[in-house]
């Protein structure tokens, strides 16, 4: 199996992790892996790269002058033929125009995995609008939790062509980190997060006054980068606990960064299935998080995590507090959580479901050719036919 990774990157973030772990499981699992970046030489790209070339993928580098290019459609469609891909995997907006187009240029099975809309400005919301169209015409598109699932049947994506698929991670890697604790005897609160709004970090900070009050030698540490960090610096500086708060910027070894924390917090406004989140579940750490997205699901309802509402600092630092008191419940909360982990989001459950999802893209793909154009047109459209072969 040939399958072309297609994305468009500002950074290394959970979508860019998740895409090197799936294709690094595919390698393994024998097929033919490419990643495809949109000006994969700029660098904000240049952490994306690095590690998927360290994972020994091949990179295609596709120039893209200004948001649109037609050019580079055209070029996209002739390397797919080319390189006898079979599966186009797209995913985020740009990618999926793309994709669409160079995908049926080309004659390959597209499939697309939506990570969520952050709909942060007024042009991205337009851009989510007209990418929730598109998937309708797409072979299998993923969603990674229910709450996107229910967002692609609303925008009236065919219910037989979804399939929900949660991101995975590499489990035993996060239980070996585990298994060496820090030494430090230091509170550590942990976060693994982009440094953007929708992530909540700022709600941590205004959390942070409380929680001194009570453990003054308490730190803060975010790993992670994005356009919040300046922002941030000052709100810590304006509530006088700039010296409790680190931002250290990309964190190379998430395993070995949560090892060392002894809560981990997750304060999210947006989410759909988060890396981070799973991945303290994998390391046994107690989590507290906002229950927005798929994170309810994920700890269960509050049993293998406390859960507390987006946007109330007060409520954040109440559930650290309760959990900081009281060991035994950090214990039954992370052991629950990584047992869930293990059972449920491992990479190779995460793997399974894409390489189901895969052949049944192709399948289709394959009985659409040979079918007559009045017939391949009712199947664009959603009708006739393409209900028999979804």
């Amino acid at each position: 199996m040939r399958v072309l990774q297609l994305v468009s990157s500002s950074g290394f973030y959970g979508t860019e992790r998740m895409i090197c772990l799936l294709s690094a499981a595919l390698q393994r699992a024998g097929a033919e892996v490419y990643l495809g970046v949109f000006n994969g030489t700029s660098a904000s790209c240049s952490r994306f790269v690095e590690e998927a070339e360290r994972q020994s993928l091949r990179v295609l580098n596709l120039g893209c002058t200004g948001r649109w290019s037609l050019r580079t459609i055209v070029l996209l469609a002739r390397w797919l033929r080319r390189n006898r891909i079979e599966v186009l995997h797209t995913h985020g907006y740009k990618a999926n125009i793309y994709g669409l187009v160079a995908a049926r240029l080309a004659g390959c099975a597209l499939v697309a995995t939506c990570h969520n809309w952050t709909n942060r400005t007024a042009s991205l919301r337009q851009y989510a609008t007209l990418d929730r169209f598109l998937l309708r015409h797409f072979d299998r598109v993923v969603a990674v939790s229910h709450g996107v699932r229910s967002n692609l049947r609303r925008a009236g994506v065919p219910g037989r062509r979804i399939r929900q698929i949660p991101n995975g991670i590499e489990v035993a890697t996060y239980k070996a980190a585990s298994q060496t604790p820090s030494r430090s005897g230091r509170i550590i609160l942990g976060c693994l997060s982009r440094l953007s709004k929708e992530k909540g970090v700022d709600v941590l900070v205004w959390a942070l006054p409380k929680l001194l009050a009570a453990y003054p030698e308490l730190q803060c540490v975010v790993a992670g980068e994005g356009p919040e960090r300046e922002r941030l610096l000052a709100l810590a500086a304006e509530l006088c606990v700039a010296h409790a708060l680190h931002l250290p910027g990309f964190c190379d070894d998430t395993a070995r960064f949560l090892s060392r924390c002894t809560i981990v917090i997750q304060p999210s406004r947006i989410e759909a299935m988060p890396l981070a989140v799973l991945e303290a579940m994998a390391s046994e750490k107690p989590i507290v998080a906002s229950a927005v997205g798929e994170i309810p699901r994920l700890l269960e309802g509050g049993k293998a995590g406390m859960l507390v509402p987006p946007n109330d600092p007060d409520l954040l630092a109440d559930a650290i507090l309760l959990l900081l008191s009281s060991p035994e419940k950090q214990q039954v909360l992370a052991a629950r959580a990584a047992e869930k982990a293990t059972a449920c989001f491992d990479v190779s459950v995460m793997l399974d479901g894409y390489l189901s999802t895969y052949k049944e893209a192709m399948a289709k793909r394959h009985l659409l050719m040979r079918l007559s154009p009045f017939e391949k047109a009712g199947a664009f459209y959603g009708r006739g036919t393409d209900r028999d072969i979804a």
